[in-house]
């Protein structure tokens, strides 16, 4: 006797594994917005101490040209 049945093979993904990809997809990019976001804060910073600290040498700068002038140079 031969047995007829029917066989379903599944041609694509679950609702349940599609929302597993998009809360793993989901997890690692807010991570990385994190980090990214940090690694930003932290370059911005050293920027700000460069301008900060460069005003300053500039500014000691001009004082020197001021009393250079003030000897006839």
């Amino acid at each position: 006797m031969r047995r007829l049945y029917k066989r379903s093979y599944s041609k694509g993904f679950t609702l349940v594994e599609m929302i597993l990809v998009v809360a793993i997809i989901l997890i690692l990019a807010s991570s990385l917005i994190f980090a990214v976001s940090r690694y930003i804060n932290a370059a911005n910073q050293a920027n700000q101490d460069v301008i900060d600290a460069s005003s300053h040498v500039e500014q000691e700068i001009e004082d020197s040209e001021a009393m250079l002038a003030n000897y006839g140079f």
